[in-house]
């Protein structure tokens, strides 16, 4: 939720960093998003999440248009914190306030980083 300097962006479009975690990769640098061979098993998924007499967590793919089968449903946003935490996606402090100030707002999103594994369960229903 936070910003992302430019040249970032231009690097890691370019193929020349990680699009996931941002450690150089070896060339030939080919144009287009690419993971390094410790990301390489990794899925990114972005949650949505809002109050609506619950807490209802939807979950989209990496092209934000997809949706996954699986809709979770919480009547305490610390299961939110929780499912966050599991899947890594609390990096820096300032993902954690986005994610507080999100929940106080009742509705935010944010990306995870799920493993293979993870990511098969949100694949089935």
């Amino acid at each position: 939720m936070g910003g992302e300097r430019a040249s970032t962006i231009h690097m890691r479009e370019a193929g020349k960093i990680c699009a996931v975690c941002g450690v150089t990769l070896p060339p030939p640098h080919v144009p287009g998003e690419r993971r390094c061979i410790g990301c390489g098993g990794k899925r990114r998924v972005y949650m949505t999440f809002f109050l609506r007499g619950a807490w209802h967590c939807q979950f989209l793919e990496e092209d934000c248009q997809t949706s996954l089968p699986r809709k979770l449903n919480f009547s305490d946003p610390r299961k939110i914190i929780a499912l966050i935490e599991h899947a890594g996606a609390f990096g820096n402090l300032e993902s954690r306030q986005a994610i507080d100030l999100a929940i106080d707002k009742g509705r935010g999103g944010i990306w995870l980083e799920l493993t293979g594994e993870q990511y098969q369960k949100f694949k089935s229903r």
